[in-house]
């Protein structure tokens, strides 16, 4: 799946991810222990990384589509890949009715022409009346630096929209068993997370 690119005023700007993953420092150390692991079992990381991000990737394509009744289209994916993408959407569904979110937005592309990057945020929502950021994820854990990128993607829909958020849910999607997670981000959390991100702007800004 191409990337999607964004702009300001005709001029290209980096996206939420790209910004924390090229300049957030701590997130290197786990990585590469799960690159040794995975060598040790004879595995090779950027394979099994690539197919972690099209099980990813599909499991979003399935979640937004079937949401609005339209349809996924399964060329390119591995049997594999398929089974543990409906896995991830079948933990959706629980979720979905367990917390019943009324869905404003999917799949919303932003960008903040103030601090000049892009992003696109899984959904908007209200949940218990509540206007919040949820986030999908299919990783095996959830990360701090989750909670930097929905901070960013928050700000960027009260900058784009003038609507205040509420909160957020970052909802890992098991894709392997059935079992969610869900982690509740109240103001004071994206209050943080947009602390650190703009601590990564400057640094990305001042880079040589």
């Amino acid at each position: 799946m191409a990337h999607t690119k964004y702009f300001v005023n005709d001029k290209r700007v980096s996206s939420v991810t790209t910004i924390i993953g090229n300049n957030l420092g701590w997130n290197f150390y786990p990585l590469l222990n799960w690159n040794l692991k995975l060598v040790k079992q004879g595995l090779d990381p950027k394979e099994e990384l690539k197919s972690a991000g099209r099980i990813g990737t599909l499991a979003h394509i399935m979640i937004e589509q079937f949401t609005i009744g339209g349809k996924v289209f399964l060329d390119g994916y591995s049997p594999s890949e398929i089974s543990q993408a409906k896995q991830a959407y079948y933990n959706y569904l629980d979720f979905a009715e367990a917390y019943k979110p009324e869905i404003i937005h999917s799949e919303l592309q932003m960008v903040s022409k103030k601090y000049k990057f892009g992003g696109t945020c899984d959904a908007v929502a209200k949940v218990n009346n509540k206007l919040m950021i949820l986030d999908w994820k299919s990783s095996n854990s959830l990360h701090s630096e989750h909670k930097i990128q929905i901070a960013a993607y928050a700000k960027m829909y009260e900058e784009n929209t003038g609507e205040r958020i509420k909160g957020a849910l970052i909802v890992r999607l098991d894709k392997d068993k059935k079992e969610y997670e869900v982690e509740h981000l109240k103001i004071k959390d994206l209050n943080w997370g947009w602390k650190m991100f703009k601590l990564l702007l400057k640094i990305q800004e001042n880079k040589r």
